[in-house]
């Protein structure tokens, strides 16, 4: 007994640098059990709509996972996805140039995002609270852009838009399916984009700092304050470009858009190993948590399991990640 729990002591320390472990593990049973037991789950148009409709979502929880590891939460990103898809939506209407639409739609969620790190820093309120105040103001603003109606652009097809998230050819047509999009291609770029930029520069290391300890990240000179508004910042700005692509495959935006996407965004990133208390995760992690849920949501589709199975799963899966990451995370 003793040697076999030197050994399984060893495997936990070994585990514990790795915060996408349980993520990784988590992801292989998930599919292998699908694969058997999911009616055409190995299929290209399967593994296609769990890589585009995980690719939106995962741009969010990109930006949610920084936060995250800086010690905060945002959960008005739902509500800033349907903020950033109205003012496009309704500048296009107006006869605005795209290029100036999209100006626009990314300045209005990024300023939305750092509006919440500004609340957050300076009226000294948890960004649990904070945000979910916004979530609901957020929408309020949604619905009174829109007139609580869908916006829909009718106008010439839009060049840009097919280039954002039009059809993903090669794919499509190695695979003979029409399941893949151009978002996959923003999403593994900006996946890349944002590992380097947490894990290779100094913005990056004052995120873990603040989120492993704001009091004495101060004390070696970092601004705490300003890092956290850039990142509540850089949420809103990634936001914006997952909305963008979204609009750009459908053309219109309803006030519900967004809704219930910040529980989908926290859970692929607890589930990709990102702690709550802050300071610790990885993107890799947040893709593997994002394609996950994707995955599940698709394989119990396919199965013809009723959705409420699916948000049982999800909140299963969640504490199972944190009981697993905080044993682990015990071992350092």
């Amino acid at each position: 007994m003793g040697v076999l729990a030197d050994r399984i002591a060893v495997v936990r320390h070994r585990l514990s640098y790795f915060p996408e472990a349980v993520a990784l593990i988590s992801f292989i049973l998930l599919f292998t059990f699908f694969s058997f037991a999911a009616p055409n789950f190995l299929t290209a148009l399967s593994i296609g709509n769990i890589l585009t409709f995980g690719s939106i979502t995962g741009i969010v929880t990109i930006g949610v996972s920084m936060l995250m590891v800086s010690g905060e939460f945002d959960l008005s990103v739902g509500s800033n996805f349907a903020v950033a898809s109205y003012v496009l939506a309704l500048s296009l209407i107006a006869g605005i140039p795209v290029g100036i639409a999209l100006i626009m739609a990314i300045i209005s969620s990024t300023a939305l995002g750092a509006l919440n790190g500004v609340i957050v820093t300076r009226a000294k309120i948890p960004s649990f609270i904070a945000t979910l105040g916004t979530l609901l103001a957020y929408r309020g603003i949604v619905r009174a852009i829109g007139h609580g109606d869908f916006a829909t652009y009718k106008g010439p097809p839009i060049p840009m838009f097919d280039f954002m998230n039009g059809d993903f050819k090669l794919l499509n047509n190695i695979f003979h399916v029409e399941a893949f999009r151009n978002s996959l291609i923003w999403f593994f770029l900006a996946a890349i984009i944002f590992t380097f930029i947490l894990m290779r520069t100094r913005y990056g290391n004052h995120i873990f700092a603040v989120g492993g300890s704001p009091d004495s990240a101060r004390a070696q000179g970092v601004n705490v304050t300003g890092v956290k508004i850039m990142t509540f910042a850089l949420t809103g700005f990634l936001v914006s470009i997952a909305s963008i692509l979204q609009f750009a495959y459908r053309n219109s935006v309803d006030p519900l858009r967004g809704d219930g996407m910040e529980l989908i965004v926290v859970a692929a990133s607890v589930i990709g190993g990102v702690r709550m208390t802050g300071g610790y995760g990885t993107i890799f992690g947040a893709v593997l948590g994002t394609f996950l849920l994707q995955m599940l949501d698709q394989g119990l589709v396919l199965m013809s399991i009723p959705i409420q199975v699916f948000q049982a799963c999800v909140g299963l899966i969640i504490i199972i990640s944190v009981i697993s990451n905080t044993y682990l995370g015990s071992g350092d």
